[in-house]
C-alpha cells in the first residue's frame, strides 16, 4: 500500500504548482467569446499594419472586458492584480494564438498597476457618482437589452455615461481609467442579462478607445451629438457651444488629417463617392479612422457645421459613426473606420482570397435594409440615402454591414420628393440585393432576375459562383424575389423598407 501513496503524493505535488497557475486567472473568457477578425489570423509577429493591429487589440481587449464585467458582478472587483492582468492575458493569447495578439500589451489595460486609480470596485464607483445617478444611468441604458436596439436607445444610454461620467470626474479628480471603470460597473449589475451587456458594450466601447485611440480626434467627436438635445432652444445652445469650444480642436485635425493620410496620398484612397473621396488615415496615436475629403464646393462653409451636426445624431450597428470634421483649408468627415473595406471589393474585387458565404451574405443583406430602413424611418430626423451602392456599404471586423455616405443635405425627404426618393433607395438596394446574390456587376442583372422569377425559370445559374453551389435554393429564391419587387419599373409596386426587413428575417429564420 505504501508504494501507491507515494506515487500519489509524488502526483499531487507535481500538479500542485500548474493548478495554482491556471486558478491565478478568474476571468470566464466562456460568457462572452471573442471572435477574431480574419484578418488577424496567421500573421507572423510583426506583420501588422498599425491598422489591423489596431483593429485587433480593441475587439481583444473589448472581450476582456466583458469577462471583467461578470467578475465583477460577483466580487465588485473591477480591475486585476497585476500578476493576474498577465496570467489571464496569458491564457487568452493562448486560447486565441491564430489571432496572435501578442503584440498589444493587453495587460497594461486591465491591471490594477495603474497610478491613481479612479476606482477598483464597482461599489464605490457608485457611492461616487451617488446611488440616484447611477439608477438613472441604468434606467436610460436599459433599452439596449434588444440584439436590434434602436438608435434613440444608444442615444439616451450615451448621454446619460456621459453625463455620469463628468460627475464621476469631478468627484475624483485625480483618478485614471474612470470611463472604463464606469463602464464595467454598469454592464455588471445587468450580467444576467447578455444582450443587454452586449448592447452596452456595442453601445459605449467607442466612448472608451481613448486608449487605444486618439484623444485629440475624441476631444472634437461630434458625439456632443450627445449635447444635440431635442428642444429648439438647447438645440442652438449646442450648436454655440459646438462652434466655440471646436474652433482651435478643428484647426489641429486639420493638420492631423493632412499627416494620416500622408497629404491625401492615392496609396490611402479606398474609395470614391458622389460627393468626395475616401481615405483611411493613423491618427498620431495608431488610430485608424476613415476620412471623406469633400469636393470642392459641394456644401455651403455655413452649412458645413449643421451637416455636421445632423450626420452625428445617426447612431445605428449598421450605418457607419461620423467621429468628427474639419474645415480649414480642406472640408472633411472623419468616420468611424471599418477594417474589412467596402462590399465592392469583396464581391467585385480581383484577387481575393476570402470569399463571402452564404450566412455571410443573408446577414449582410439584413444589415443594409436594417440601416435603410433606419434611415427612412428615423425619429430624430427621417432621411434618404440617395447614392446607395456597393461602394458605400463598408464591412466591419464581424463582416456586418455599415452604410456610409448618405448625401443629408441633397436628399432630405420633404412632401413633394419624400415618396420619390424613398422608392429610388428601395430600387437601389434591390440592385445591391442582386449584386450580392449573383456577384456581377452590371445592371442587368435587374432584368434577369426579373425573367426567372416571373417566368418561374431556374435560378441555378444566377448564384455567385465563386458559392460553388454552397447556398440554401429555398432562401436564395426567396432573397431573389425580393429584389425583384425592389426593382420594379412601378416605384408604387416596390415595398417600404420595413416589410423587406421583415421579409429578409422570415426568410433567415425559416432555415
Amino acid at each position: 500500500m505504501a508504494t501507491p501513496l507515494i506515487f500519489l503524493f509524488l502526483f499531487t505535488l507535481l500538479c500542485k504548482p500548474h493548478m495554482i497557475s491556471s486558478s491565478t486567472c478568474t476571468l470566464d473568457f466562456t460568457r462572452f467569446p471573442y471572435e477574431a477578425q480574419s484578418q488577424c489570423f496567421d500573421l507572423a509577429e510583426g506583420s501588422f499594419t498599425p491598422l489591423v493591429m489596431q483593429s485587433c487589440c480593441s475587439s481583444a481587449l473589448q472581450s476582456l472586458y466583458q469577462a471583467m464585467t461578470i467578475k465583477a458582478s460577483q466580487s465588485r472587483s473591477i480591475f486585476l492584480e497585476f500578476a493576474e492582468a498577465q496570467n489571464c492575458t496569458n491564457i487568452f493569447r493562448n486560447l486565441h494564438h491564430r489571432a496572435n495578439p501578442n503584440n498589444c500589451d493587453l495587460q497594461d489595460f486591465i491591471s490594477s498597476s495603474t497610478p491613481n486609480l479612479c476606482s477598483n470596485n464597482a461599489d464605490s464607483v457608485i457611492g461616487l457618482l451617488g446611488v440616484d445617478m447611477y439608477n438613472a444611468l441604468r434606467s436610460n441604458c436599459k433599452g439596449l437589452s434588444s440584439s436590434n436596439h434602436s438608435d434613440e436607445a444608444c442615444f439616451d444610454c450615451v448621454v446619460s455615461y456621459r453625463q455620469s461620467l463628468q460627475a464621476l470626474k469631478e468627484r475624483n479628480r485625480s483618478g485614471n481609467r474612470c470611463a472604463e471603470a464606469l463602464l464595467v460597473s454598469l454592464a455588471s449589475s445587468d450580467a444576467q442579462s447578455p444582450n443587454l451587456v452586449r448592447g452596452i458594450f456595442s453601445c459605449l466601447w467607442n466612448e472608451i478607445t481613448h486608449i487605444l485611440g486618439s484623444k485629440k480626434l475624441l476631444a472634437i467627436v461630434i458625439l456632443a451629438a450627445a449635447l444635440v438635445i431635442i428642444t429648439p432652444i438647447l438645440y442652438k445652445i449646442t450648436r454655440k457651444q459646438l462652434q466655440y469650444a471646436s474652433k482651435k480642436d478643428i484647426e489641429i485635425l486639420s493638420d492631423e488629417v493632412l499627416k494620416a493620410t500622408n497629404h491625401f496620398d492615392d496609396s490611402n484612397l479606398i474609395g470614391d463617392a458622389t460627393l468626395g473621396k475616401f481615405y483611411v488615415g493613423i491618427m498620431p496615436s495608431g488610430m485608424p479612422t476613415t476620412i471623406k475629403r469633400l469636393n470642392q464646393g459641394i456644401i455651403k462653409v455655413q452649412n458645413f457645421g449643421e451637416e455636421v451636426i445632423r450626420k452625428a445624431k445617426i447612431r445605428h450597428p449598421n450605418v457607419v459613426t461620423t467621429l468628427g470634421y474639419c474645415d480649414t483649408g480642406e472640408h472633411c468627415l472623419v468616420y468611424e473606420y471599418c477594417v474589412n473595406g467596402n462590399l465592392a471589393g469583396w464581391l467585385l474585387g480581383n484577387g481575393r482570397t476570402l470569399i463571402l458565404t452564404w450566412e455571410h451574405r443573408m446577414q449582410i443583406s439584413i444589415g443594409i435594409a436594417r440601416g435603410l430602413c433606419f434611415l427612412h424611418a428615423n425619429a430624430l430626423v427621417k432621411m434618404v440615402h440617395g447614392d446607395l451602392k456597393l461602394s458605400n456599404i463598408f464591412l466591419n471586423e464581424k463582416l456586418e454591414a455599415k452604410i456610409l455616405d448618405s448625401n443629408l443635405s441633397n436628399c432630405k425627404p420633404n412632401e413633394t420628393k419624400g415618396l420619390q426618393t424613398i422608392k429610388n433607395d428601395v430600387f437601389d438596394f434591390g440592385v445591391v440585393l442582386l449584386q450580392v446574390l449573383t456577384g456581377k456587376k452590371s445592371k442587368s442583372v435587374v432584368e434577369e432576375a426579373r425573367d426567372a422569377i416571373l417566368k418561374g425559370a431556374s435560378i441555378s445559374g444566377m448564384a455567385d459562383p465563386r458559392l460553388n453551389g454552397a447556398y440554401v435554393s429555398s432562401e436564395f429564391r426567396n432573397v431573389l424575389s425580393i429584389a425583384v419587387r425592389c426593382t420594379a419599373p412601378s416605384e408604387r409596386e416596390r415595398p417600404y423598407m420595413e416589410e423587406i426587413v421583415r421579409k429578409l428575417e422570415e426568410t433567415q429564420s425559416l432555415v
